[in-house]
C-alpha cells in the first residue's frame, strides 16, 4: 500500500471511528499509531476497528480499498478470522467496488455474518 493510501485509509478510519463513537458505541478500539487502544486479543490479523455496541454485540470491522480485493485468499482469512472473533462483521469499501466485495462476501458464503457497506471518501 502506497503513502497515499496510508494516508486515505487513515483518514477514512478516523472518520469511522468519529462516527462510531457518536452512535454510542463502547470500548472502541482502533489500530492506528495514535490512538488511545489498539485492538488486541487477535493473532496474525488485527482489524481496523473493534468496539461493542449498545446491544452488546461485538463489532470487528476494516477498511478494505479497492485495490486490495484482487488479494481473495487473504482476504477470505481475514474475513473469517473477524466472524469467529466478532458478533458482527463491518467491511468498508468504497462504492467504486461495493458490489465486488458484495459478491465476493456472497461467494464465501458468510453474508449472515458479514456485512459489506459503502464509505464516501
Amino acid at each position: 500500500m502506497g503513502d497515499d493510501d496510508l494516508r486515505r485509509k487513515e483518514r477514512l478510519l478516523r472518520a469511522w471511528a468519529d462516527d462510531l463513537d457518536r452512535k454510542g458505541f463502547t470500548d472502541l478500539q482502533v489500530n492506528l499509531e495514535r490512538f488511545p487502544v489498539k485492538p488486541h486479543g487477535f493473532g496474525e490479523h488485527v482489524p481496523d476497528v473493534v468496539a461493542t455496541r449498545g446491544d452488546g454485540r461485538r463489532l470487528v470491522g476494516e477498511i478494505w480499498l479497492c485495490e486490495s480485493l484482487d488479494k481473495d485468499d487473504r482476504m477470505f482469512a481475514r474475513a473469517m478470522s473477524y466472524a469467529y472473533r466478532g458478533d458482527v462483521v463491518m467491511l468498508l469499501v468504497p462504492f467504486d467496488c461495493l458490489d465486488e466485495a458484495e459478491d465476493m462476501v456472497r461467494e464465501w458464503g458468510l453474508s449472515s455474518e458479514v456485512f459489506v457497506q459503502a464509505i464516501i471518501d
